[in-house]
């Protein structure tokens, strides 16, 4: 080789070096922090050895130095293939499999194994001198499979740009330029359809790198605003869509397929038709706002229109909120509102019955200690009609004053707490505990559940009602309480050991109990004679229903 050719030789070759350290700082610089980009400049990091090692072959003056520059050369041949694949399954959005990863940098490392032990074996290199090199098997095993990884890679970028309409097809003949040129004028040098002095292969991958530089500018190749605005959105909680100006869906994320179940074959149409269908009212194209529910999700639709300068539609972005959150947070505080609600009505409530019970409790307990006296004075009177009809009005004012405080520890019971009524047990317990002045015991058989809810308040009513006559008019020291739990009914004994009386005569009071009982289907029987006390039995059969029951 002249002198002159070795000079422009030497010229090319550092004028590619220089494109290709460029392009590798360019896309550094520009690119995003991701495996994409890392791939893509591993396989330009390649190239860059290539280039580098030319300039070492070119310039050597000993089979050493000769050695040392293939050397360097096979470091970047290795790899280009493993590099370029790695990059074109990322570029899909695709992770490749641990064993796939390994079998590819491995098989890559072997190649260069063989290359760099060749004066052991002979295998890479037949004949290797100054005057010329003669390629062995694994020299052409190596080829095939760099080429056969870079065409699989090509396949893949143009497939993912022609395919997924977030990617420019521009961008892919770029990329698939940019590899080809250098595969292709290497395979014809192999081929010795081109015969030079020098590897013409290194020097075609300078168009390359400004192929790749062009698509970094032009397309956004590897660009951070544009490859981060995919991963950016695909990682928010909220859905986006973009619409062009003839309604096609140009950028769907991740979470918008998500919520709506939606692809990018859908138009602004189909969309907005899907929309409405879930939606309380219909919509049209230009809605600016809807809310749904999908798969148990509260989803808010904010429709944006994109004007030109003259206030035409040029594009329509929709973002896709899950506001979920908002309607649970508006359904507890409307818990917490009738909570505090619920609260302060249940202190007014004891407020009122403290006040009650101070004043007319008080009021009644004193009427009934002076009708006890009032009887006390007067039994030391002499006898006489006037004097026994006074005793009557007495005991009458001592048994009303009595009843009315029982019927008041009743209210303020219900004022403060109305929680017993949620089982026939604790309404019945409610009653017993308000009476002070007779003993009463309360027994309890069988076991209460759900079953007999259905009965609770009227059986508080007339539990109630019974406990009051005893109270006031039957003059017992004991009243004695059953409640039975059956199968098929519950049962409420009541028997107390006052005067009792030759004949019952119903009232409201009974009547009201013998009415409520039936109209739940039960019976109420009540017995008394003079002397034996008055007794009452109430059975309440269990609806069909509710048998089997067990809350």
């Amino acid at each position: 080789m002249s002198g002159t050719m070795l000079h422009i030789l030497t010229a090319l070759l550092l004028a590619a070096l220089a494109i290709v350290c460029t392009s590798i700082v360019w896309l550094m610089v520009k690119g995003s922090r991701s495996k994409v980009t890392f791939s893509f400049v591993g396989g330009q990091f390649s190239l860059l050895l290539w280039i580098i090692s030319q300039l070492v072959i070119i310039l050597s003056e000993s089979e050493r130095q000769l050695l040392i520059g293939y050397d360097i050369g096979n470091l970047g041949i290795s790899f280009i293939g493993s590099c370029w694949m790695l990059f074109a399954v990322s570029y899909m959005d695709r992770e490749l499999s641990k064993p796939l990863l390994c079998g590819t940098l491995g098989f890559s490392s072997l190649i260069f194994l063989g290359a760099v032990t060749n004066p052991l074996h002979g295998l890479y290199y037949s004949e290797f001198s100054m005057d010329g090199v003669t390629h062995g098997p694994l020299f052409y095993v190596s080829q095939i499979y760099i080429y056969l990884a870079m065409l699989c890679g090509i396949a893949l970028i143009c497939r993912q740009c022609f395919e997924n309409k977030q990617r420019s097809r521009g961008q892919a003949v770029l990329l698939t330029l940019a590899t080809a040129i250098p595969l292709s004028i290497n395979l014809l040098t192999l081929a010795n359809v081109i015969a030079l002095d020098f590897a013409l292969t290194p020097l075609s991958l300078a168009i390359s790198d400004i192929l790749v530089l062009f698509a970094t500018y032009r397309y956004g190749f590897l660009n951070v605003n544009d490859v981060a605005f995919e991963d950016a959105f695909n990682t928010i909680e909220e859905g986006v869509i973009v619409f062009s100006r003839r309604g096609r869906i140009t950028y769907l994320s991740s979470a918008a397929k998500r919520m709506l179940g939606i692809s990018e074959k859908n138009d602004l149409s189909s969309f907005v038709g899907c929309v409405s269908e879930l939606s309380e009212k219909p919509l049209t194209e230009n809605f600016d706002y809807a809310e749904i529910e999908k798969d148990g999700l509260h989803l808010g639709i904010k429709h944006y229109h994109c004007r030109d300068d003259k206030g035409m539609i040029v594009a329509g972005l929709v973002i896709v909120s899950d506001i979920s959150r908002y309607y649970q947070l508006i359904e507890k505080t409307g818990e917490l509102a009738g909570a505090r609600q619920k609260l302060a009505i249940e202190r007014e409530r004891n407020r009122i019955a403290q006040e009650v019970h101070d004043t007319a409790g008080h009021t009644f307990t004193m009427i009934s200690s002076l009708a006890k006296l009032s009887k006390v004075r007067l039994s030391d009177m002499p006898d006489s009609p006037q004097l026994r009809e006074l005793i009557s009005f007495m005991d009458e004012t001592e048994s009303l004053a009595r009843g009315g405080l029982t019927q008041l520890r009743f209210s303020i019971n219900n004022l403060r707490e109305d929680s017993f009524l949620t089982t026939v047990t604790a309404a019945v317990k409610t009653v017993t505990d308000a009476v002070r002045d007779i003993k009463t015991e309360l027994c309890i058989q069988g076991t209460e559940d759900g079953r007999y809810a259905f009965c609770v308040q009227d059986i508080y009513i007339s539990f109630r009602e019974l406990i009051t006559n005893s109270v006031r008019y039957s003059g017992a020291d004991r009243i004695d309480v059953i409640v039975k739990f059956l199968d098929e009914s519950v049962e409420l004994y009541v028997f107390d050991n006052g005067r009792g009386c030759a004949e019952i005569t119903a009232h409201n009071g009974l009547n009201g109990i013998i009415s409520r009982t039936e109209k739940l289907g039960g019976t109420a029987v009540f017995k008394s004679g003079e002397g034996i006390g008055f007794s009452a039995v109430i059975k309440i059969p269990v609806p069909p229903d509710t048998k089997g029951a067990n809350t």
